[in-house]
């Protein structure tokens, strides 16, 4: 083989190769979905009407989370997480314990955002990724939705 048609084919081989490990963008394609990049979810904003089902795609190569703070939701709303968890506290100890909660590339979870504050026509609902939230060190994988009337 001429060196340069095995350069050539050493190129095109390494790059498909390595097409599963890039970030693809992390921008999906439906209306009430969010993407996952290698550090964020994207859009970091979704506003949406009550009872709305919000899709989380993994677009990523890495593992991530879905994972609300603790009671950055309206009260009447209950925790809610990539892996059932019931509270905060057992999806980051899920988490630490054996990946629980994880998303793969091209896994989805879905939530349902039924809720807004009593007297209010809006709220909030903040959410985080528990392996890229590490404020201190620079990394803040965090994203909110805002639901509407």
């Amino acid at each position: 083989m001429e060196r340069r048609t095995f350069i050539a084919t050493l190129g095109a081989g390494a790059t498909v190769g390595l097409a599963g490990c890039l970030d693809a963008g992390g921008d999906p394609t439906g209306e009430n979905e969010v993407g996952m990049t290698i550090d964020s979810f994207r859009p970091e904003e979704l506003v949406v009407e009550r009872g709305t089902t919000v899709t989380f795609i993994n677009t990523s190569s890495h593992a991530h989370t879905v994972t609300a703070f603790q009671d950055a939701y309206p009260e009447e709303a209950e925790f809610w997480s990539s892996g059932d968890f019931d509270t905060e506290e057992e999806a980051i100890e899920g988490w630490n314990r054996n990946n629980g909660g994880a998303l793969y590339g091209g896994d989805e979870f879905e939530y349902t955002f039924e809720h807004i504050e009593e007297g209010e026509s809006r709220s909030r609902y903040d959410y985080y990724c528990i392996p890229h939230y590490v404020p201190h060190q620079g990394t803040e994988m965090r994203g909110y939705v805002i639901v509407e009337e």
